[in-house]
Parts: structure tokens; sequence; C-alpha cells
């Protein structure tokens, strides 16, 4: 980053960063992370290249801090609606499995949920996306903020990393 980027970013951010986490903050009310929230908006101005050719760089902040807003608020309620272990136990206990099936597939769903884990968040959440949720790589992109065929590229990856690590635990299974 040249001098004059790093001058023109400082002043932006004593005259923004105030008014962005209000903006958020009045949003978004229960958000917790508003600070968070505001340094990574800045971080992402900071990466585009020559950013002082931004026309309105007002704008672009509050569209920036508005977008990963609500990708935060997606990826918690994704994360919300996965991390319940219990969450469908009705609907187990009325499909007659015995406990013995009930158990072995609860731990099948944490050893894969310890593989999502191994993968960085982006590919992670891409997979999910692409995976559970059903979306499309157009959407998929969209959501995240990368290219089409990064998304396709992300799920491909994640899609080996957990076939890798299905191998091995079968591998390990027949010693």
């Amino acid at each position: 980053m040249s001098k004059d980027s790093s001058g023109f970013l400082h002043t932006l951010f004593q005259r923004h960063a105030r008014e962005i986490g209000s903006f958020v903050r009045g949003r978004w009310p229960k958000e917790q992370d508003v600070t968070d929230i505001v340094q990574e908006t800045f971080l992402r101005l900071s990466q585009t290249p020559e950013p002082e050719t931004i026309l309105n760089p007002r704008a672009f902040l509050f569209q920036t801090a508005a977008n990963l807003t609500v990708d935060r608020h997606r990826r918690r309620e994704t994360r919300e609606r996965y991390d319940e272990p219990d969450a469908e136990v009705e609907h187990v206990a009325d499909s007659g499995l015995s406990p013995e099936h009930y158990w072995q597939t609860h731990q099948q769903l944490e050893k894969f949920s310890a593989w999502l884990d191994e993968l960085p968040e982006l590919r992670r959440h891409a997979f999910v996306l692409y995976r559970i949720e059903g979306c499309s790589h157009a959407e998929i992109a969209k959501r995240l903020d990368i290219s089409v065929r990064c998304s396709e590229r992300y799920v491909m990856l994640a899609m080996q990393h957990i076939s890798a690590r299905l191998g091995a635990e079968r591998d390990q299974d027949w010693r």
C-alpha cells in the first residue's frame, strides 16, 4: 500500500468509522461484532487496488459494512441450523431406528462436521451452500463475493478433502 493510500484510508477511518458503527447498530441492533465489522470494512477497502480512485468512498464503506453484516448473519443462521445435534430427535425417534443405529449415525455426523471444520472458512461455506442448502455456483459466488469458477473450485476441493478423510477412515476400519 502506498503512503498516499494509507493517508487516504486513515482520513476515511477518522471521518466515517463511528458513523458506520452507528449505521450497523441501528440497522442490526442485535449485532455483537460491530467493531469487527467496521474494521473488516476498512480492511476490504485497503485491499482494493488504488482505493483513492473510488468515486464515493463513503457509499463504498456503507455498502461493504452492510454486505459484511448480512454475510455474518447468514453464516450464523447456517451454523445454528446445523450445529444443533438434537434438532431432529423427534424425527429420528419416529423413524424406528435402533439406539445403536442412531448413535452410529450421530458419530458419523460428528466426524463429518469435524472434517468440515478442517476446511478454510470460504471453502467450507461454499460447500455447505452447495451441498446442503442447494445453492447454485452463481448464487454462492454472489453471496461470498467470489467468482463462479472460484465457487466451483472451493466445492471441488472440499469434496476432495471429505473424500480423502472418508477413504482414510475406511482404511482404518479394515485394519
